[in-house]
């Protein structure tokens, strides 16, 4: 079956997330993504492996990161920093539709790789840079990591509770949303070269994605003149609203009453116990102005129940409710990930078979694949610069010799097999 990216070619320079989980989404949509690597500049998250010790060496088999973000590519290995390399990549970018990278801003550049020379290698090139703060401004050359640009968009601000310091999310949300800003680029960008010919550079700012995503926080505060402030799991706009403690360890189920006729049936449920009926809790005003003791009063109720009872019965009475589920959950008792087959098996480089999170692109004419999980660094060497690029077997060896192509024997270790 016929793929939506089917025969378009993506080069990736690029680590972490904000840049691989473009390749990732694409190549799942049947593009061919080549990612470029070498053992000096590998994509991090290779080292990522247990026990969490990057000093262990490049490891890309046992990376849990680099095995998601990456399924479905072709890995080679390039030394950059060598003329001849830099021409072997410039080789494959002439085939090659989209190039996708997320180096620090002017790297590409002295590598001989940035878009006014590439242009001249392929003239209708698409090129995406996905830096942490754009290619201009006083802090273009900024050290960039996830947390940095969620505390500097604000996020960090109204994320957490009243009464502690701000919180960050504890995942890397900058790098999802730019990645995803990125890829919609590059969709765009692929429309007007289809229309026009002509392609084009694509300069992404991380930190503005993701300052972008909270334009309500600004309006709020153009127009009102209000700072935005931490809620907790709350809301300004509905109570009760949050998370509940249940039976057992840790269990918890979040609930949200949006309107009137919500907290009426909420209530039925609970057997409209009689503080239901106080004047405390009348009106959506008044609860959100004694949301502690209202919660205060659901934990009560929910704190007797298993919390998947609890979200049945109010999802019953038509009332947003949701376990806080663990991993363990999704794998195991997540009946709605099941009956929509989420989870897929990927093959991986070591350990044969693997469970994986689906893409949910929902596409029913051309629905996507993972393929294999994320490759060995320079494993997929012999196909791209041997059947894409033709060269023999002498050739590549040549290059091998001069220390251009890195070959898969640089990366071999013994750590443990293992992904736990």
């Amino acid at each position: 079956m016929a793929q939506a990216l089917e025969g378009v070619r993506v080069v990736e320079f690029a680590a972490g997330m904000a840049g691989p989980w473009i390749g990732r989404l694409m190549a799942y949509c049947g593009a061919e993504v080549v990612k470029v690597e070498s053992k000096n500049r590998p994509d991090v998250t290779r080292q990522y492996v247990p026990p969490w010790a990057p000093e262990m060496g490049i490891q890309s088999q046992l990376s849990p990161w680099l095995t998601d973000w990456n399924a479905g590519k072709r890995c080679v290995a390039l030394d950059l920093t060598q003329p001849a390399a830099v021409e072997l990549a410039k080789h494959v970018i002439a085939t090659a539709d989209v190039v996708v990278e997320n180096y620090s801003v002017g790297v590409m550049d002295k590598l001989g790789l940035g878009y006014a020379e590439l242009q001249h290698v392929k003239p209708d090139l698409i090129m995406l840079s996905s830096s942490g703060y754009g290619d201009s401004g006083p802090c273009r050359n900024f050290v960039t990591w996830g947390p940095n640009i969620e505390a500097l968009s604000g996020l960090s601000t109204f994320s957490g509770f009243p009464t502690r310091q701000c919180t960050a999310t504890q995942y890397a949300y900058p790098d999802a949303v730019s990645a995803l800003h990125g890829l919609f680029a590059v969709l765009c960008a692929l429309d007007y070269r289809t229309r026009t010919g002509r392609g084009q550079y694509i300069n992404l700012s991380q930190y503005e994605a993701t300052v972008g995503i909270a334009g309500h926080v600004l309006m709020d505060y153009l127009g009102n003149g209000r700072e935005p402030r931490r809620l907790g799991n709350g809301s300004h706009h509905a109570a009760p609203h949050g998370c509940y403690r249940c039976l057992g360890e840790d269990r918890w189920c979040a609930i949200a009453v949006a309107s009137e006729a919500e907290w009426e049936r909420f209530c039925a449920v609970l057997g409209e116990p009689a503080w239901t009926t106080d004047a405390r809790f009348a009106t959506g005003r008044a609860r959100l102005a004694h949301v502690e003791e209202l919660d205060r009063l659901v934990q009560a109720w929910t704190s007797q129940r298993d919390a998947y009872e609890v979200m049945a019965v109010l999802q019953a009475a038509g009332i947003a409710a949701g376990v806080v589920q663990n991993i363990e959950d999704q794998l195991r008792s997540d009946r709605q990930l099941a009956a929509r087959e989420f989870f897929e098996n990927v093959e991986h480089h070591r350990k044969g078979s693997v469970l994986a999170n689906g893409i949910p692109l929902g596409l029913t004419r051309t629905p996507g694949r993972t393929g294999r999980a994320g490759a060995a660094m320079g494993e997929d060497n012999d196909y791209v610069f041997g059947e894409l690029l033709g060269m023999t077997q002498p050739e590549m060896q040549h290059y091998i010799d001069l220390g251009a192509i890195e070959s898969e024997e640089f990366f071999t270790t013994d750590l443990t097999d293992s992904t736990d």
